[in-house]
């Protein structure tokens, strides 16, 4: 009799103790199901800033391979001749002749060689113009160097200097 008495004194309270009971269960369930949503998501998120990271660097190297592309595009016999012209300028240099050689493809590059026959006073002048064909803004690999006295005339005066003949390549992507 007494748990009756008190139940029915008490009755808002207990249900309301019950409610909020209840409703302190739902809470918790409802946030242990958010924060595993929560985990969830930040792993998402963590592996989608990997991929973007990768993305980037993909993106980078592209940007690389179009610039090496660049470097390595097909020269013809015109712009060899223009750039043999211009590197033999301020080297006591003097450019007899041009002549395309020898052309061989690979299965990512194709190898351009050009046999160039120059004019020099001296080693150091020879020096020089390798060293600035060489270093030259577009690629251009000497190869083969072959040294002559120039040839003389006999209705002129005897030439001093070399008659160089080299083989310079270049490379071009396909």
């Amino acid at each position: 009799m007494i748990a009756t008495d008190f139940f029915s004194k008490n009755k808002n309270k207990i249900i309301n103790a019950g409610v909020i009971l209840l409703a302190i269960l739902v809470a918790l369930y409802i946030y242990n199901l958010q924060s595993q949503q929560l985990v969830t998501l930040e792993e998402k998120k963590n592996e989608e800033m990997k991929k973007s990271d990768v993305i980037e660097s993909l993106t980078r190297v592209e940007k690389k391979i179009n610039n090496y592309k660049q470097t390595f595009n097909r020269k013809d016999l015109g712009s060899v001749i223009d750039a043999m012209t211009d590197i033999s300028r301020g080297t006591g240099v003097k450019v007899v002749s041009v002549k395309p050689g020898i052309e061989q493809k690979y299965p990512e590059y194709m190898k351009n060689s050009f046999l160039i026959v120059v004019r020099v006073d001296d080693y150091h002048a020879l020096g020089q113009f390798i060293s600035k064909v060489e270093n030259y803004k577009d690629l251009f690999i000497v190869e083969d160097v072959n040294i002559s006295s120039a040839s003389t005339d006999s209705n002129k005066k005897e030439e001093k200097g070399l008659d160089i003949s080299l083989t310079i390549s270049t490379i071009s992507c396909l």
